[in-house]
């Protein structure tokens, strides 16, 4: 069995970090009682398969782009949340479609989104229950879907799996799945029976701060906890979680849309880039993004702290909501944190050595606000930031950079050419362009290709560069 490594990693070290000194949780004995409530009885461990364990346990709904699984267990209970994850999804897609034609309209497809819209909307929970006895697993059939709302999803599946939307069409669809876990429970025994079937994995998911995840990979699969983790949890309770509530669409909405995009740019393209254009669709969707995906996670795990570097992890808040708001969390990123942004970069005009880093200086602020730290741009060249922060600036830093990749991929999709129209045509071919399995490894130069020369950045962020562009077009917001 195959781990996405780029996540996986920082999953295991996050256990060990911080020297946690908790008693092990009974991995084995929760795997088993996985399996026996799901009908798997005494078999070996050795003896189950991943697939079959997915097809026995799991309904199955084909959502456009998506294989989207959900537990039979929970379909009576958690019905509600299904249908609210099944809408977030089919929202990403509709805004990532306005994305990639934002001056053309493909009616048809637009069309189809409505039908998809619509019927989701339309689904009763109590069909939905019908398939905790096993005998359905197709969500379509439990619903009574049409041949207009199956012919509607299969056209949203040609133009984003199969990349009729992107460009030429792949031979090869690029579907990626998402298992959606309702319950802290759920999460938590699944993630472990994980392990306990790939033995020679349980050294990443036998882990005592799993129950605290709200995502992680396995094989190419997203599992998705549809709870935070509750604060100040017990060492042995893997059980207890908080609502979402409102949030949950926004959660499965960007989480989704990160696994829609790894499956198209792979390791081609930067993972923070991806995780950045995630957070713009949910902002341009729900007005805000108010997820724990991104940012300030450092006290519960260790990642590299790059903006665009190739080879960054695409998500970064695998763990329980942090409850501590900070200035740059204040308007849940309506703004794309450009306010926020600016008032940083003039804090920092007192911190530049001369004034030619005037426009490249942001005020970090300590953990208990009293310090300063200077983080001088660029951001985006290629060996990533020159100065790194000491730890009491890391949190304030990593909410930093969050804020600054949303500032910049808005300015960037509606603010980088002569109007917005060009800017979002610019903006399409990029993704487009980017899209292309044979695009060259060097991520930067496909910026040249489509910005007419200029690079993404420069050594000295100068106004030649797009990101010195950007740094020109802050300083004048007031």
């Amino acid at each position: 069995m195959r781990t996405r490594n780029t996540l996986i990693v920082g999953l295991a070290f996050a256990g060990l970090a911080f020297g946690f000194a908790r008693p092990e949780l009974p991995y084995e004995k929760i795997a088993r009682d996985f399996a026996a409530a799901n009908g798997l009885g005494d078999a070996a461990p050795e003896s189950l398969k991943y697939e079959d364990v997915l097809a026995k346990s799991f309904v199955k709904l084909e959502l456009g782009a998506f294989d989207v699984r959900f537990p039979r267990s929970a379909l009576a209970t958690h019905g509600e949340e299904f249908k609210t994850c099944a809408a977030a999804l089919v929202a990403a897609q509709e805004e990532f479609v306005d994305w990639l034609n934002p001056n053309t309209v493909d009616k048809a497809l637009r069309d189809d989104l409505k039908v998809l819209t619509a019927w989701v909307k339309s689904w009763r929970t109590q069909s939905l229950a019908r398939g905790k006895s096993g005998e359905e697993s197709d969500v379509a059939k439990l619903v009574g879907a049409t041949p207009a709302q199956l012919e509607a999803s299969k056209h949203l599946f040609n133009a984003l799996a199969k990349g009729e939307a992107l460009g030429p069409a792949r031979e090869v669809a690029l579907h990626p799945r998402l298992i959606l876990l309702p319950t802290r429970k759920l999460f938590s025994e699944f993630v472990f029976f994980t392990g306990w079937i790939a033995s020679d994995m349980r050294g990443l998911f036998w882990l005592e701060n799993v129950p605290d995840w709200t995502q992680c990979y396995v094989v190419d699969d997203q599992l998705i906890a549809l709870e935070y983790g509750i604060a100040n949890r017990p060492p042995n309770d893997y059980t207890s979680g908080t609502s979402m509530d409102l949030l949950l669409q926004q959660q499965v909405a960007q989480l989704g849309t990160n696994s829609l995009l790894l499956a198209h740019y792979k390791e081609r393209v930067p993972g923070a880039f991806i995780g950045g254009l995630s957070m713009n669709l949910v902002i341009d969707t729900y007005g805000s993004v108010q997820t724990r995906v991104d940012g300030d996670t450092r006290s519960k795990v260790t990642q590299k702290r790059d903006v665009f570097v190739a080879g960054g992890a695409s998500e970064g808040g695998f763990l329980a909501k942090n409850s501590a708001e900070t200035k740059w969390r204040e308007n849940g990123g309506r703004d794309h944190f450009i306010p926020t942004l600016r008032a940083a970069q003039e804090d920092g005009n007192k911190l530049a050595k001369d004034s030619k880093q005037k426009n490249l200086v942001f005020a970090v602020r300590s953990d208990d606000g009293g310090d300063k730290w200077a983080a001088i741009a660029p951001f985006f060249s290629e060996a990533g930031p020159e100065h790194k922060p000491a730890a009491k600036f890391e949190g304030d830093y990593a909410e930093f950079l969050r804020a600054y990749k949303s500032a910049f991929i808005y300015w960037l999709q509606t603010k980088s050419q002569s109007n917005e129209k060009a800017s979002r045509e610019k903006f399409a071919l990029l993704l487009r362009k980017l899209d292309d399995p044979n695009m060259a490894v060097d991520f930067e130069s496909v910026f040249k290709d489509v910005y007419d020369g200029a690079a993404l950045s420069a050594p000295d962020a100068d106004k030649e560069s797009l990101e010195g562009r950007f740094l020109i077009w802050l300083s004048r917001q007031r």
